[in-house]
């Protein structure tokens, strides 16, 4: 266990473990999406709050033309469990006819993201391609198809490197697990 403000935590993945995921990622997207763009950008879409860090550090990794833009939903707000999804911020580009690299920061239940396919889709996306830092690995809700995952996890709460936990932690140098409650 690791100390953090969140109390003692287990690290799970170091700095250096994400930003090479990172890495990866961005090699696949660039393989995929580079031969998409010869007559418009793709239009970057970052799920805000939790994706800003890994958007941030993806970017200047992609070799292709993109347009930077966000959307803002949320179920969890400061608590630990999903809720209803509650829309703050929908992109400013235009979608219609669009290739779309929707990047999350997490891939949970699978409600959040498969709202945001569907939303982007009946935009009219040409395509939409996605992408989560992190997967947990757990049954699902809903089906969620994702082009790019950063990194597995089992399925506990997961905090650092974008992701918050009650509202913290978004600034925690790697991926941890929240200390369980019982």
């Amino acid at each position: 266990m690791i100390p953090t403000h969140l109390g003692p935590a287990e690290h799970l993945f170091s700095a250096e473990e994400v930003e090479a995921a990172i890495r990866r990622m961005a090699v696949a997207m660039n393989k995929d999406l580079e031969p998409l763009t010869p007559h418009r950008p793709v239009v970057l879409l970052c799920v805000l709050t939790g994706a800003v860090v890994v958007v941030g550090q993806l970017m200047p990794h992609l070799h292709f033309p993109l347009v930077l833009d966000c959307v803002q939903v949320s179920r969890y707000g400061a608590e630990t469990s999903g809720g209803t999804l509650q829309w703050r911020t929908r992109p400013k580009e235009s979608l219609a006819g669009a290739v779309v690299l929707l990047v999350d920061d997490i891939l949970d239940e699978g409600i959040t993201l498969r709202s945001l396919q569907a939303y982007c889709a009946a935009e009219g996306a040409a395509a939409i391609h996605t992408a989560v830092m992190i997967r947990k690995t757990r049954p699902r809700a809903v089906e969620v198809p994702v082009d790019y995952v950063g990194l597995e996890v089992p399925d506990r709460f997961v905090f650092g490197y974008g992701l918050d936990a009650r509202g913290l932690g978004r600034n925690a140098p790697g991926i941890f697990i929240l200390p369980r409650d019982d």
